[in-house]
C-alpha cells in the first residue's frame, strides 16, 4: 500500500489482475470487462428496438379515404352528351366509373375509374399534331390514361373501353372548352 506518484493511493478502487477486476478491498468483483460489453450491447439493442416500435406506432400509415369534396358541380350538358350513355356509378371495362368531371381549365375532360386499390384516371381531349401519341382515339378525340395500383393493360382497356364511347357519339359536337392534349410538366 503506498502512495503513487500522483498522491493517490495504489489499492483505492479497482485493480485488474489477471483480466478480472478486484475491488481495493480484494474481493474479486462480478463484473468483468466482457461482461461490461456484453450488457452494454444487450442494452443498445433494447433501446434501438424501443424506438423503432415506439416509431412505428407514432408514424402509422393514414388511411387511404376520399376527398371530401366542397360542392358537387354538375356535369354540364355537352360532356353528358358526349359521355353518354357513361355516368358516375356505371362500370367500364370491370371498373366502376366513380368520378366524372366536366372540361377543365387545362381544356381535358376528366373520368376516374377504380376497383378495389387500383385507379384508372381517363382524360379526354381533342386530337391533335404534336405531343405525345394516345392510347386510344375515336374520330376528333384522344384519350390518354394515368394508372395508380393498376397495370398499363388496364388502363389500355379502359381507355379503348372509352374510345368506344366517345365513337358512338361522334355526332356530339365538343365541348365548349376541349383543346388538344399538353402534357403537364
Amino acid at each position: 500500500m503506498g502512495i503513487r506518484g500522483d498522491g493517490l493511493d495504489a489499492d483505492a478502487g479497482l485493480r485488474r489482475f489477471a483480466g478480472a477486476m478486484i475491488a481495493a478491498d480484494g474481493a474479486p468483483s462480478y463484473w468483468t470487462w466482457s461482461g461490461l460489453a456484453r450488457s452494454a450491447a444487450i442494452a443498445g439493442v433494447a433501446i434501438g428496438t424501443g424506438a423503432a416500435l415506439g416509431y412505428l406506432v407514432a408514424h402509422e400509415p393514414v388511411p387511404q379515404t376520399a376527398a371530401p369534396h366542397a360542392a358537387a358541380v354538375p356535369l354540364p350538358e355537352a360532356e353528358r352528351a358526349l359521355l353518354s350513355p357513361l355516368h358516375e356509378g356505371d362500370a367500364l371495362g370491370g371498373f366502376a366509373v366513380t368520378e366524372i368531371h366536366a372540361v377543365g381549365d387545362d381544356g381535358v375532360l376528366r373520368i376516374l375509374c377504380r376497383k378495389g386499390r387500383a385507379a384508372v384516371r381517363l382524360e379526354v381531349a381533342l386530337a391533335g399534331e404534336g405531343g405525345p401519341p394516345p392510347p386510344a382515339i375515336a374520330g376528333r378525340y384522344a384519350v390518354f390514361y394515368a394508372i395508380e395500383n393498376a397495370d398499363a393493360a388496364d388502363g389500355e382497356r379502359l381507355a379503348v373501353a372509352l374510345a368506344a364511347i366517345l365513337q358512338a357519339n361522334a355526332a356530339v359536337p365538343p365541348p365548349p372548352r376541349l383543346t388538344p392534349f399538353a402534357p403537364r410538366p
